[in-house]
């Protein structure tokens, strides 16, 4: 039985869209993450939604969101928040009590909540790069939003919604606008993130890049070739070789500066562990995929991958920083267009890049992703101010961070030679 905060047939309420639904609503509900764990027809409900969702999203997969709260310190509040119909989960986002991001990290005994500080936000752990809700093809999305907004603030009292990392143009992006157009709400766009969009014909790098950058990037592969004494080609062995792929990434990440630095996944408390449960996860499904590029004899470039629906999402990348002049990195991102375009049931691959990367990544489509708060309860109106004057703040701060570094370091300097 699942530990549930929960409301009944919204779908009946005054107030609701009247919209025809393909697909009645059930109920609202806020589900402890540890609860669900112990479900198993819970689990395998959840499965399924990630496998057929509207659009896809794997980071919201049991696969990965189970294994990221156990090891990558999960917050108390973590909850689900679902809708279900007849026993069938057509709504799921993870959702966890924050602070508008701008002010985190808060100092500790703080207490914002009395202030409206304190609200729901869509639970992104480090490697949760996708914020789309997982929500059924075949429900009437709008009478979704609707209900998820309508009925939060009763489950529990919260001001604001935030849900960050949801592309504008996709139907969850659209139906989300649509909900919000007649409540207190704020968007602000991230920017455009690198995606690769099938064509008829490979004609991706030519569309992209100079007939320049191609050369280079075909000389670097040569000289690759020569130093190491054989052919440079990319394999994929996910599917082969899951567990044998995950273990070799790590070391290879571990190998490079992340590991001197100390944020390479192996020396992380616990993130070595999410990524092999998460990887194995995924490929029992058939849906991981490891890419290596290099000869027989050396391995200069690793990335991991996921599939979903028609799509590719790519986590994470590795490279051998002794050969970094030769870019081996974007040389296995070229590799993995060719092979992406063998794939006749693929149609994009979805990069899972920061916006702020875009310029410096190979691949030339963009997919816009942005941030939505949404006003709920009694504080509502006052939260697209809040969330305004928390970005104006943010932004002053970041101009004026240089001037007052260097103004602090001129003070240390004058009490230092004061000392003397």
């Amino acid at each position: 039985m699942l530990v549930t905060d929960r409301l009944v047939d919204h779908a009946a309420r005054p107030g609701v869209s009247s919209a025809p639904r393909r697909l009645r609503l059930g109920s609202v509900a806020l589900t402890a993450v540890s609860a669900a764990e112990r479900d198993p027809g819970f689990l395998a409900r959840w499965r399924e939604l990630e496998q057929r969702a509207l659009e896809p999203n794997p980071f919201l997969a049991p696969q990965t969101v189970l294994p990221a709260a156990r090891h990558l310190g999960a917050p108390p509040s973590l909850r689900l928040l679902t809708v279900e119909h007849d026993g069938r989960l057509v709504f799921l986002l993870p959702v966890a009590e924050a602070v508008p991001h701008a002010l985190a990290p808060v100092p500790p005994g703080v207490p914002l909540g009395p202030l409206g500080l304190t609200g729901l936000r869509t639970w992104l752990h480090p490697y949760c790069f996708l914020g789309t809700p997982l929500v059924d093809p075949d429900v009437d999305l709008d009478a979704v939003w609707e209900a998820v907004l309508g009925e939060l603030p009763v489950l529990r009292a919260t001001p604001w919604l935030e849900l960050p990392k949801v592309p504008g143009e996709g139907p969850v992006g659209r139906s989300l606008d649509r909900a919000v157009a007649a409540r207190p709400a704020r968007r602000t766009t991230l920017g455009g993130r690198s995606f690769a969009q099938r064509r008829p014909s490979p004609t991706y790098l030519a569309e992209w890049t100079s007939s320049k950058k191609r050369s280079e990037l075909k000389r670097k592969r040569r000289v690759l070739g020569r130093e190491l004494g054989g052919e440079v080609a990319t394999v994929e062995h996910g599917r082969s070789a899951p567990a044998d792929a995950v273990a070799r990434f790590l070391a290879l990440e571990a190998s490079g500066w992340k590991g001197r630095a100390g944020t390479a996944m192996a020396v992380r408390p616990g993130h070595a562990l999410f990524l092999r449960e998460m990887a194995a996860g995924f490929a029992e499904e058939g849906r991981l995929l490891a890419f290596a590029l290099g000869t027989d004899t050396r391995v200069l470039a690793r990335s991991l991958a996921i599939t979903a629906g028609p799509g590719v999402f790519g986590f994470k990348r590795a490279f051998d920083e002794e050969f970094a002049r030769c870019s081996p990195g974007t040389l296995l991102d070229v590799d993995l267009l060719a092979w992406f375009h063998e794939q006749p049931d693929l149609a994009w691959i979805d990069t899972s890049s920061d916006p702020s990367r875009a310029d410096a990544d190979l691949y030339g489509d963009s997919v816009e992703i942005g941030t939505t708060v949404v006003g709920l309860g009694r504080a509502a109106r006052r939260v697209p101010a809040l969330f305004a004057a928390v970005d104006t703040a943010r932004d002053h701060v970041r101009r004026h961070r240089p001037a007052l570094a260097r103004q602090v370091e001129r003070l240390r300097a004058g009490r230092s030679r004061s000392a003397q």
